[in-house]
C-alpha cells in the first residue's frame, strides 16, 4: 500500500519588512485571506527574499519526537512551512474523499515548532520593546490561551490605549475594533499616533514564554534596593518558588541591595509550577509574576514556563498548535477525526487551515545627513523638517527591504533615498532614527 502524507495546516509568517509595495501598502491592507496568499504568490513568482531568510521553521529538542510518533513532516514553504501527517484515504457515502490520519491526533496534542535565528537580523527591524524587564520569547497559539484568538491569526490582542503609560515610538495600542495605532513623538515634542492598517500584530502580550531560570532587569532610573518576587496561579493565589533539600518551601523570595540592582536572578526549577511542553495546553499553565520594589511599585507579567533547555536558545518563537480547540475556525480535525483538507464530491479541494503571523516593522524617523557634513537645503518640504545640519521625515517610517515611496499630499508618489535594510537604528532622546548619508545632489543641495 502506498504511503500518503497531506497536509495538515500552514503557518505563514506575514512581516511588513518583506511585504510592503512601493506606494507603502502593505499585505495587511488586505482584509481577505485569499488576498493575501495571492500577495505571497506574486512575491514567491518573483523569487523576492522572505522572512525565511532570518527566521527558520524547525523542530528542536523533545519536538521532534512528537512529530516521529504521529508520523508528521515539516516542510518549508514561502514565507512560513507546511505540516504534513500520513494519512489513509477514504470515501464517504456522499462521495467526499477524507484523509484518516493513520496514527491517531489527540485533540490536546502539542503540535510545536520552533522559530529559530538564523541571525540577529529580525531584532533589528521588528517592532518590539527596546526596554524589556527580561528575554522572554514569543507564544503562539491555535488555543485561546492565553487570551482569545481570531482566525486565522496565532497572536494575542493588542492591549487597549491606557493613558497612564509611557510609550516608546511604535508600541502599538488599540483604539477601538480593527484601530491600531503607533506611537510616536513629533517635531515639537508631543505625543502622537499613527493609524496602521491592519490588526492582531505580533506584541508584548505574546512575548510570555520563560525559561524556569532568567534574568530580571531593572532600569537604572528606577533605583531599586529591594525586590520580592511572588508567582501566583491562575486564580490569585501564591505558588511554590522554591524547595531545598529539607522539604523546605517558599511562596516569595526577596533581594536586597546597598545599591541600586540593575537585574536579578530568578529560579523557579524547583517550583511546583507547571511548564510546557510535558502538560497539557490550558489556563492552568499561566501564572502571574509579581515584583513589587522598594518604591512600592509593583509590576505584573504573566509567563508560561518552557522546560525545554534544547528548543528555546536563539529561538525567536515557539508555536503550538492543537488539533481541536476552543474556537473551530482553527481545528485541524473535523468531528469525526479526518483532516479539515478533502476533495468533495464535485471534485472541489477544502484546503487545509492556513495559520498568519503578523509582524510590524520597527518604526523610525528617516535622517538624511551630508556624507561630508554639511547642511544640507530642504527641497522636500512636504515630507521633511530641517533639524541642525540635517533633513528628518516629519512622521516615523517602517523599515523595509524593499524601496518605499513618499506620498504627496495629492497622493501621488515621490522619491528620495531608503535606509539600507539592515542597517541599525539609532536612539536620541526617546526617538528612532535611521541615518542616511547623502551627497550634495539636486535632490539633496547644501545651504548656502
Amino acid at each position: 500500500m502506498p504511503v500518503v502524507y497531506k497536509i495538515l495546516f500552514e503557518v505563514k509568517l506575514l512581516h511588513e519588512f518583506y511585504l510592503t509595495r512601493s506606494d507603502g501598502q502593505t499585505i495587511f491592507s488586505l482584509p481577505a485571506q485569499g488576498d493575501r496568499i495571492e500577495f505571497l504568490k506574486d512575491r514567491f513568482l518573483r523569487n523576492e527574499r522572505n522572512i525565511t531568510s532570518e527566521l527558520l521553521f524547525d523542530l528542536r529538542g523533545s519536538i521532534n519526537k512528537t512529530f516521529e510518533n504521529h508520523h508528521l513532516r515539516l516542510l518549508p514553504a514561502y514565507a512560513g512551512c507546511k505540516i504534513a501527517v500520513e494519512v489513509k484515504r477514504k470515501t464517504l457515502a456522499d462521495g467526499t474523499t477524507v484523509y484518516d490520519p493513520k496514527i491517531p491526533l489527540p485533540a490536546d496534542l502539542n503540535i510545536f515548532l520552533t522559530l529559530t535565528k538564523i541571525n540577529n537580523a529580525a531584532d533589528g527591524y521588528t517592532n518590539m520593546k527596546l526596554k524589556r524587564t527580561s528575554n522572554s520569547i514569543y507564544y503562539f497559539s491555535n488555543e485561546n490561551i492565553p487570551g482569545a484568538k481570531t482566525f486565522p491569526v496565532l497572536s494575542n490582542a493588542i492591549s487597549d490605549f491606557d493613558a497612564s503609560l509611557v510609550y516608546e515610538q511604535g508600541e502599538p495600542a488599540l483604539f477601538g475594533p480593527d484601530d491600531v495605532r503607533e506611537f510616536y513623538i513629533d517635531k515639537n515634542g508631543n505625543g502622537q499616533w499613527l493609524k496602521v492598517a491592519g490588526n492582531r500584530f505580533v506584541n508584548e502580550n505574546d512575548r510570555i514564554l520563560f525559561p524556569r531560570r532568567f534574568f530580571y532587569t531593572f532600569r537604572p532610573e528606577e533605583n531599586v534596593t529591594e525586590a520580592e518576587v511572588v508567582l501566583k496561579d491562575k486564580n490569585g493565589n501564591p505558588v511554590v518558588i522554591s524547595r531545598d533539600e529539607y522539604g523546605t518551601t517558599k511562596n516569595a523570595v526577596t533581594f536586597k541591595s546597598a545599591v541600586p540592582m540593575q537585574k536579578i536572578m530568578l529560579d523557579f526549577s524547583t517550583g511546583d509550577a507547571a511548564g510546557l511542553p510535558a502538560v497539557l495546553v490550558s489556563d492552568d499553565i499561566i501564572y502571574t509574576l509579581e515584583i513589587t520594589d522598594s518604591n512600592g511599585n509593583t509590576k505584573s507579567s504573566r509567563l508560561i514556563f518552557f522546560d525545554d533547555d534544547a528548543a528555546l536558545p536563539g529561538s525567536w518563537a515557539v508555536i503550538n498548535i492543537k488539533p481541536r480547540v476552543a474556537n473551530a475556525a482553527f481545528n485541524l480535525l473535523d468531528n469525526n477525526g479526518f483532516l479539515i483538507a478533502r476533495q468533495m464530491p464535485d471534485s472541489s479541494i477544502v484546503p487545509p487551515p492556513v495559520f498568519e503571523i503578523r509582524a510590524m516593522s520597527r518604526l523610525s524617523f528617516w535622517r538624511y545627513m551630508h556624507d561630508k557634513k554639511k547642511k544640507l537645503k530642504n527641497e522636500h518640504p512636504d515630507f521633511l523638517f530641517a533639524q541642525n545640519d540635517s533633513l528628518v521625515s516629519t512622521l516615523p517610517r517602517p523599515l523595509t527591504y524593499s524601496l518605499t515611496l513618499f506620498k504627496k499630499p495629492d497622493n501621488s508618489l515621490h522619491y528620495l533615498p531608503n535606509p539600507q535594510p539592515f542597517d541599525l537604528v539609532r536612539m536620541e532622546s526617546n526617538k528612532l532614527y535611521a541615518d542616511i548619508l547623502v551627497p550634495e545632489s539636486d535632490l539633496f543641495p547644501l545651504q548656502p
